[in-house]
């Protein structure tokens, strides 16, 4: 067999319509789950939920597979140069240079975090010590330092906002992938071997999740329970634009994979997740398709997509200050519900004219390795 890479394996991938898109539907999906069930008039909005709507918003959460698929796909997409390059790592050094990318990927995802936590801290005092007096828990001063440094999971605190959980698995994610990535850079092999390598290593990572650790709820606090969706979006990766495989064959190899998980232990989860992945091995096709074939979409929202996508990450964390504010005050001030519905709808809008605003302030564009690092 050939030692050659694909050439194609070292170059970074173009704009992709298909994942910019699966980003803001899973995004506003999640702000639908959270705005029926966890929003604080939800009995107000009953007639609204009958047939596919009430199914949504009971199952909305399994959206945040797509986010942990596509983190896993651009996550090995960025690591390819390194592992196929023309040369190996420098031996040494490794821990350094993994401490650089989890550093580079945790300054991109903290600060938007770290100002989510701030207003939700903030609506909660508004709400319970303020003019409205709303009986609301406060949470402790440990419980906010553990919220701030992303260990609220593993030391047993509630979190402060919905989705502060997906933030610190996805730096344990993200940490596994550098270390396994560059562990596979370091072998003195041909780059094309060392991308086997590479490629076997993710899809052993990710049946190990998929077929045991993902089983055990007692260790969702940590990496390896959500190493199957994440690795199965690194598979599809590999495959495809590391070792050069076709299409189809990618495609049954990572819905082989997630079949034969989803046999042993049926898991709603691993089903969207197994899905995602198998798309992402069809991703120039679904880009084709958006771009010039018959579900192509406009040329304003191709155009709009990337700056959509690019505050799904803001929009994920910040809706669920905005829905606490909005609907505790209009609960405190009316009974009606029309009130109530109207409070719950306003915070979709409100809570997308805030994302656009914070990805526009605090993060700005990154550049081609970074960008194919993202998640969210």
């Amino acid at each position: 067999m050939s030692s050659r890479l694909p050439p194609a394996a070292l170059v970074h991938a173009p704009a992709s319509p298909a994942i910019d898109l699966a980003k803001v539907l899973a995004a506003h999906l999640i702000l639908f789950h959270h705005l029926v069930q966890y929003g604080p008039v939800p009995d107000d909005l009953g007639p609204l939920l009958d047939g596919p709507l009430g199914w949504l918003a009971e199952h909305g959460r399994l959206a945040v597979q797509v986010f942990l698929v596509i983190a896993g796909y651009l996550g090995a997409a960025s690591m390819l140069s390194r592992v196929g390059g023309p040369a190996p790592a420098a031996r040494g050094g490794l821990a350094q240079q993994a401490g650089r990318l989890v550093r580079q990927r945790a300054w991109r995802l903290l600060p938007t975090y770290w100002l989510a936590a701030a207003a939700m801290l903030a609506v909660l005092a508004w709400l319970s010590a303020g003019p409205l007096q709303r009986p609301l828990p406060t949470p402790s001063i440990a419980a906010t330092l553990a919220n701030l440094l992303l260990l609220q999971d593993l030391l047993g605190h509630d979190g402060l906002s919905a989705g502060f959980w997906y933030v610190a698995i996805d730096l344990q994610l993200y940490g596994g992938l550098v270390l396994l990535a560059l562990g596979c850079a370091a072998l003195p092999l041909a780059p094309a071997t060392r991308l086997r390598a590479f490629t076997l290593a993710a899809a052993g990572l990710a049946a190990a999740s998929l077929l045991h650790w993902n089983r055990d709820a007692g260790l969702d606090a940590w990496a390896v329970y959500f190493a199957g969706a994440y690795g199965l979006g690194m598979l599809a990766c590999l495959l495809r634009r590391g070792l050069g495989w076709q299409p189809a064959p990618a495609a049954c190899a990572v819905a082989a994979l997630a079949g034969l998980a989803l046999l042993l232990d049926w898991r709603s989860r691993i089903a969207v997740a197994g899905a995602t992945a198998v798309a992402l091995c069809l991703l120039a096709r679904l880009d084709d398709a958006l771009r010039h074939g018959p579900v192509r979409l406009p040329a304003g929202m191709l155009a709009a997509l990337p700056r959509l996508s690019g505050a799904s990450y803001a929009f994920f964390l910040l809706h669920y200050p905005l829905l606490v504010l909005v609907c505790e005050t209009t609960v405190a001030v009316t009974d009606h519900p029309g009130a109530h519905v109207a409070a719950v709808l306003a915070c979709w809008p409100l809570s997308l004219l805030a994302a656009l605003a914070v990805q526009r302030w605090m993060q700005p564009a990154p550049a081609p390795r970074a960008r194919l690092a993202g998640g969210t």
